[in-house]
């Protein structure tokens, strides 16, 4: 077996885990200066527990069940993004009630002058001439909603991520290793391969050439089977660049089982990057199967087995 190297598999647990913390951090700090630390601490606790979420889910990235690793990179990023989303929209009410607490702070001390101008008419036209400024908390209602809606959002993405990855991690999982009649054996079970004992009715017997005749007829089964396995190996191998495969029977006199290579090359010197051994029963059904549903098969069963299809 080759071993894949596992580009960006230490970054990805400093990247990742710094965004989730940074814009969690940003979105809590909001909630608690606006709402305080007891009316904040919900919509903290909800932020924080998404973030934690986003940060554990990358160690299913790289998951042997692919279809794990594929949801569990779709939500890192479905999260992230529900993140940034919020963080963005949260430092962004946040500048509009600094700057209308900048607005207020200005006008009490404008008004604080104009309090010490002589006479009440001079004060009067004074006052009129100030603009009415929209307070914080004027900014903050209106947009509370807003807020309400997208943690809310972020809450209904954290629970459909992580029972979604609980199923596919553990149902997906568990059909897979029920063994089907029809999948293909790794392991060789050599009694499988015993001739049924049938009740002898009448005697008969058995002569040299009645032995010659079924090896020659079982030989040219297995040829069969072993021209069509080889032929969908190479559609395979087309579709699936670079390297190609190889099919080996063994033992080579009297086959129990065979072993499928792939092989790659390199500066002119093949190399072996997966192997897999199989019963001889993969034949029987590469001549009993249509040859799309065996394809199909057939790929399935290299890919839980390591290979890259």
């Amino acid at each position: 077996m080759r071993n894949k190297r596992k580009e960006f598999s230490v970054l990805k647990w400093i990247i990742f885990p710094l965004n989730s913390v940074v814009l969690a951090g940003i979105v809590a700090y909001f909630n608690v200066t606006v709402f305080g630390y007891r009316d904040g601490l919900p919509y903290t606790a909800i932020v924080c527990l998404i973030g934690v979420f986003s940060i554990l889910i990358n160690k299913y990235t790289e998951s042997d069940n692919r279809d794990l690793a594929k949801a569990a990179f779709v939500f890192e990023i479905i999260l992230t993004g529900a993140l940034i989303v919020n963080a963005v929209y949260s430092v962004s009410v946040q500048r509009k009630m600094s700057v209308a607490r900048m607005a207020e702070t200005n006008q009490k001390e404008t008004i604080t002058e104009i309090g010490k101008l002589r006479g009440s008419r001079t004060q009067r036209e004074a006052l009129q001439k100030i603009d009415k400024q929209t307070s914080a908390q004027s900014i903050f209602a209106n947009v509370e909603d807003v807020l309400f809606w997208i943690m809310a959002g972020e809450l209904a993405l954290y629970g459909l991520s992580a029972f979604s990855l609980f199923a596919i991690a553990k149902l997906v999982e568990d059909d897979r290793s029920e063994p089907a009649a029809d999948e293909f054996p790794v392991e060789i079970d050599t009694q499988n391969r015993l001739p049924v004992k049938r009740p002898n009715l009448t005697p008969k017997t058995t002569t040299r050439g009645d032995i010659v005749d079924d090896t020659h007829s079982q030989q040219k089964t297995t040829q069969a089977g072993l021209r069509v396995l080889r032929e969908t190996l190479k559609l395979i191998a087309f579709e699936n660049p670079p390297g190609h495969f190889k099919v080996d029977l063994k033992p080579d006199l009297n086959p129990e089982y065979l072993i499928i290579r792939h092989m790659e090359s390199n500066r002119g010197d093949e190399a072996t990057t997966h192997s897999v051994r199989s019963k001889l029963s993969i034949l029987d059904d590469a001549l009993k199967m249509s040859p799309p549903a065996f394809r199909e098969r057939l790929e399935k069963f290299l890919a839980e087995n390591g290979f890259e299809i």
